[in-house]
Formats: structure tokens, sequence, C-alpha cells
């Protein structure tokens, strides 16, 4: 069974206490819709602002990761001539070592030559002096020297 339908007469105040109610909430919708509207372009204005930000920040960080790989290319650069430049200094001073192991030689024989000439000048000396020396200087002189 079916329950009865209402009278025409009954759907009409019906339909214009349900026409109102719609328009009320059409009218109330209205409202939120122009209150909420300023502050939905507040919002897509602060979301543009936010990803043109993110934008610019993400093409920050590229550039940041090139010029951090620039700088680790040049860190290795240097590093391969740190290396280079202990393995000359190695070199040098080795070269150094030798060097003046040489000088200390040398050194040492300029000594003993210093000290020949000053001991055969001493012995030139008492040569020059003696009394043949002396004696005998007219035939050096007819030697020619």
């Amino acid at each position: 069974m079916k329950p009865a339908s209402p009278e025409p007469a009954d759907l009409v105040p019906r339909l214009r206490q349900q026409l109102i109610l719609a328009q009320v909430r059409v009218m109330e919708l209205e409202d939120v819709r122009e209150s909420v509207g300023p502050r939905l372009a507040e919002l897509e204005k602060l979301l543009s602002q936010a990803q043109t930000l993110a934008d610019l920040k993400t093409e920050e960080v590229a550039h940041l990761g090139r010029v951090l790989a620039d700088l680790q290319a040049q860190f290795a650069n240097l590093n391969q001539v740190h290396q280079q430049a202990a393995q000359d200094l190695a070199t040098v001073r080795a070269s150094l070592a030798d060097t003046v192991g040489q000088l200390a030689q040398q050194t040492t024989l300029a000594g003993q030559l210093t000290a020949d000439r000053d001991r055969l000048a001493v012995e030139l000396r008492a040569v020059k002096t003696t009394r043949s020396w002396r004696w005998t200087a007219w035939l050096r002189t007819l030697g020619g020297k």
C-alpha cells in the first residue's frame, strides 16, 4: 500500500516553503561567496608568490649545485697540484741534502788545500831564507827565472 498522495492544494504551500528555503540558502551561499571571494583571491595571490619563490629557490639550488661541482673540481685539481708540489719538494730536499753533503766535502777539501798552501808557503819561505838559496840566486837569473 502506498501512502495517499497529498492533495495538490497541500503541495503548493509546501513547494513555496521549499522554494523560499532554497532561495534563503542561495542567498547565504552568495554571502559566503562574497566573504570568501577576497580571501580566496588573496590566498591565490599568496600561492602564486609561493610558487614563484619556490621556482626561484629551485633555480638557486641548481646554481649552488653547479657551484659545488665547480668547487669540488677545483679542490680535486688543487689536491693534485698539492701532491705534485709535495713530490717536487721531496725531490728538491733530497737534492739539497746531496748538495749540502757535497758542499761539506768541498769545504773540507778547501780547508785541506788551504792548510797545504799555508804549509807550502812556510816551507818556501824557509827555503828562500836559506844561505844556499841566496848564494845560488845568480844562477837562477841566468836561467830566466
